[in-house]
């Protein structure tokens, strides 16, 4: 029993612990012992350390102190050096194979220097010395160590080779410690061709839910648009979707960077698969067509059906080899006859009809008539405006420090700017919309600092104690973003007639440009949607001519005011049209400012097109050098919009031997008192006021009758009292000769 009781007391008997060695309970003192002045010489320092050291004051040579970190496993190291009295001190910093790596001599005489955040991984070596010969005193050199945190920079970053990873989405803290730093992250970028997984999806930000109008599963309602980031429209007439699944209705185009559309009349996709439907373009770098007249698609495979553009539910005349799915033609959609090849009636619009195109909303995207529209530029041998290149859209947030004007560049993986912004000193940065190729698979973003002053005064800021952060992501709108920077016309943001892009007005005086190419005339309904704390404008550009000349506005919409739409209607585009959307001035404090912005809300910018068939005014035509001709008994159609807006219209009578009895009609619009003013074109090529038209009766038509000698007219039409617009209903002037 007693041996047992022994043995049970022995057993409760706490465990021994083991010993830990000495707890560190603060820095330790050392002092620099000469001499020092060679690497194989220094100072080791292997955790918290404050060192007090002398630097000899000599005439011939600078004297130099070097002390070697070695922690037992890797540290970030603040590393902070005391003024010279009367001397500016700096250090440096090598490898353990004494390559320099960086150096640091930001303050000026008398001021300590600091580098808050020196990865050591192994060893690494400095090197501190004064400015200049002839210089020396006492100083105090600070080291304080501690463990690497996840998402913290590592220090020196400021070449490519060392540049940061920094994963899409996740956010870095760093320090702009010195007048010098540079910091450099590496991004890389998805491959759009790969899904993200293995469930065949694509990358967040890519793909999404369909656009409104959206061609329907299963149904085929016609004139469906497919899906924008997402599934494409399966009804007749859509659009594929971009950077998603194509649309599978007779009419669509396929997708870009997805698959491609598999119903009659489709594009084939871009890098992706092509259409097996009828009549798809040509491949580039892909397979050939196997059929008559069949386009394939780009890098994928081509299609496989033969033939035009088909129409939906509709009979008309077509050329031969132009039918579509089910022995249907070009023009007609569900029964309508007797139309061009644009599917618009021969025939003047009725003045009982209303709205921008003629009497109604331009057709769908994907609708038969655009691929008529193209069937027909191919057979007038007008080539097809090739696609642009795929791009990527980042986001890039970069928070303020104190005394600091950041730059920050995004560059290639060869290190080619592609994008490049100055802030102001403590600024917070939010860019959106960078753009990027999406062929890259890696781009570098740097954050360095600013020069600020002139001459003997320049200096670039920093701040040793306040850390940024950093954080790069993919946009959400995908292929739809504009493409930053875009405040040049040369860098203007392509737009394809029925897409449209988002858009940001930031940092403050951003200003956007678009640009719409087409393959032959057409009329343009450019539409801007509104934005919280903003007050935009939309304006038609017009290149310099020259390398001297400046940019001219052709066009400009400013009838809205804060979180207000604008539009500008029947823009006529024949080749390559500029757009441009920027902030309102504003009056601050007695001046003139564009400080709008809104870095968290986009713009949307749309732009549908119609063939310019005559029938329509085209805009800009508000002066009599850019007036629209005009045909005896054939009406024209047009808005009164924005405010203030003048539509001229030019008559040539100078043929005619003897006088012309004219009579034109104008038929009114809802909001709008409408004018009719007649101008006859003087030998000095200035415009005379012959007869107006203008009782201001709302909606009432006003009419002139007119004996016209030989010679030119000008019919101006706008509001009476310069005061009203009306974008959605449409006057009509009609220009006949009388007995």
């Amino acid at each position: 029993m007693l041996g047992l009781m022994m043995a049970a007391c022995k057993e409760d008997k706490a465990p021994e612990v083991p010993d830990a060695g000495p707890v560190e309970t603060g820095p330790s003192a050392l002092t620099e012992k000469e001499p020092n002045d060679r690497p194989d010489q220094a100072l080791d320092i292997t955790r918290n350390s404050t060192v007090s050291a002398e630097l000899t004051a000599q005439p011939n040579k600078a004297d130099e102190d070097w002390y070697r970190l070695a922690p037992s496993s890797p540290r970030i190291v603040e590393v902070s050096v005391s003024g010279l009295p009367g001397g500016d001190i700096t250090f440096e910093v090598y490898d353990r194979d004494r390559n320099r790596l960086v150096g640091v001599n930001s303050e000026g005489e008398g001021k300590p220097e600091r580098f808050p955040n020196l990865y050591v991984d192994g060893e690494r070596f400095l090197r501190v010395v004064p400015a200049r010969k002839g210089v020396g005193g006492a100083y105090t050199l600070e080291v304080r160590m501690r463990v690497p945190e996840d998402g913290e920079e590592r220090e020196p970053n400021d070449r490519a080779v060392d540049a940061v990873n920094l994963p899409l989405g996740q956010t870095v803290t760093a320090f702009l410690g010195h007048a010098g730093d540079e910091d450099w992250y590496r991004i890389e970028l998805p491959d759009p061709s790969q899904p993200a997984g293995g469930d065949g999806t694509m990358p967040s930000g890519v793909q999404g839910a369909p656009e409104e109008g959206s061609g329907q599963d299963g149904t085929g309602q016609p004139q469906g648009q497919g899906g924008q980031q997402g599934q494409g429209g399966n009804g007749a007439g859509g659009f594929g979707a971009q950077q998603g699944q194509g649309g599978n209705g007779a009419g669509g185009f396929g997708a870009q960077q997805g698959q491609g559309g598999n119903g009659a009349g489709g594009f084939g996709a871009q890098q992706g698969s092509g259409n097996s439907g009828a009549d798809g373009l040509t491949a580039q770098q892909g397979q050939g067509t196997n059929e008559a007249e069949g386009f394939a698609d780009q890098d994928g495979e081509g299609n496989t059906g033969a033939g035009g553009f088909g129409t939906q539910q509709g009979q008309s005349d077509t050329a031969p080899g132009r039918e579509g799915q089910d022995g249907q033609g070009l023009a007609a959609q569900r029964g309508q006859e007797d139309t061009d090849t644009f599917g618009r009636e021969q025939d003047a619009p009725s003045p009982t009809l209303e709205g921008t195109f003629g009497g109604s909303e331009p057709p769908a995207v994907g609708s038969a008539a655009v691929g008529a529209a193209i069937a027909r530029a191919l057979d007038a041998g007008v080539p097809a405006v090739p696609p642009e290149p795929p791009s990527v859209a980042l986001k890039i947030e970069l928070t303020g420090v104190d005394g600091v004007s950041p730059e920050l560049s995004v560059l290639s993986a060869a290190e080619a700017p592609l994008f490049s912004l100055r802030g102001k000193e403590g600024e917070t940065l939010s860019l959106r919309n960078i753009g990027v190729r999406a062929t890259d698979r890696v781009v570098y973003v740097v954050v360095k600092t600013s020069w600020v002053g002139t001459g003997k005064n320049a200096r670039r800021t920093f701040n040793a104690t306040m850390p940024y952060t950093l954080t790069v992501s993919q946009e959400e709108a995908g292929a739809s973003a504009e493409l930053e920077p875009n405040d040049e016309l040369h860098k203007a943001t392509p737009i394809t007639a029925g897409g449209y892009r988002q858009g940001f007005l930031a940092p403050k005086g951003d200003v956007d440009h678009f640009v719409l190419k087409t393959s032959e005339p057409v009329l343009a309904k450019v539409e801007l949607t509104g934005v919280d704390r903003l007050d935009l404008v939309l304006s038609m550009v017009e290149p310099p001519e020259g390398e001297s000349g400046k940019e001219t506005v052709l066009l400009r919409a400013n009838d809205g005011a804060i979180k207000e739409p604008e539009r500008l209607n029947n823009v006529a585009c024949n080749g390559t049209c500029y757009f441009r959307v920027e902030g309102a001035s504003r009056k601050v404090d007695g001046k003139w400012v564009k400080d709008f912005e809104n870095a968290e809300q986009p713009y949307r910018i749309t732009i549908t097109t119609v063939p310019d068939n005559g029938t329509e005014e085209r805009e800009p035509n508000n002066t009599a050098e850019r007036a629209q001709d005009l045909t005896l008994g054939q009406p024209v159609r047009g808005t009164v919009y924005p405010v203030k807006d003048t539509d001229f219209f030019r008559l040539d009578l100078s043929d005619r031997p003897v006088r012309t009895p004219i009579r034109a009609t104008l038929l009114g619009i809802l909001k709008v008192d409408v004018g009719l003013y007649l101008h006859r074109m003087q030998p000095d090529g200035k415009l005379s006021l012959v007869q107006t038209a203008d009782r201001a009766k709302g909606d009432q038509p006003e009419s002139i009758r007119y004996s016209a000698e030989p010679g030119v007219y000008f019919f101006e039409v706008r509001d009476a009292r310069n005061r009203e617009s009306n974008f959605q209903d449409s006057y009509q002037l009609t220009v006949e000769e009388t007995e």
